[in-house]
């Protein structure tokens, strides 16, 4: 839940404020990069694996569901089209999560 409230939040800034992709991008993506440390990454540094699928894929498709939400996407994305960006390391990951996730300990 928590993750996918994230993901709510910051799609919504892609639906508000497109024009700032690169401000925002970060953002954006830390609920993905969060997703993926407690899909794949969590059992590695001996932490519980709590998902087994993504859930910002399922909250985009919710947040994006009509046409004009689609193209403010696609402006979003055609803003960062072109640009250079980092990966995150697997112990990155977890620091994207923007609640705490220690509740989530065995």
């Amino acid at each position: 839940i928590d993750i996918a409230m994230q993901a709510g939040r910051a799609y919504k800034k892609v639906l508000e404020t497109p024009e700032k992709a690169k401000e925002i991008r970060e953002v954006v993506n830390a609920p993905m990069n969060c997703g993926l440390y407690y899909q794949y990454n969590a059992k590695y540094l001996n932490e519980p694996i709590l998902l087994n699928e993504r859930i910002d894929t399922k909250i985009f498709s919710k947040m994006f569901n009509t046409k004009e939400r689609n193209d403010v996407y696609w402006e979003y994305d055609k803003l960062l089209s072109g640009g250079v960006y980092d990966a995150l390391r697997s112990a990155e990951l977890k620091a994207q999560c923007d609640f705490n996730a220690s509740q989530y300990k065995e």
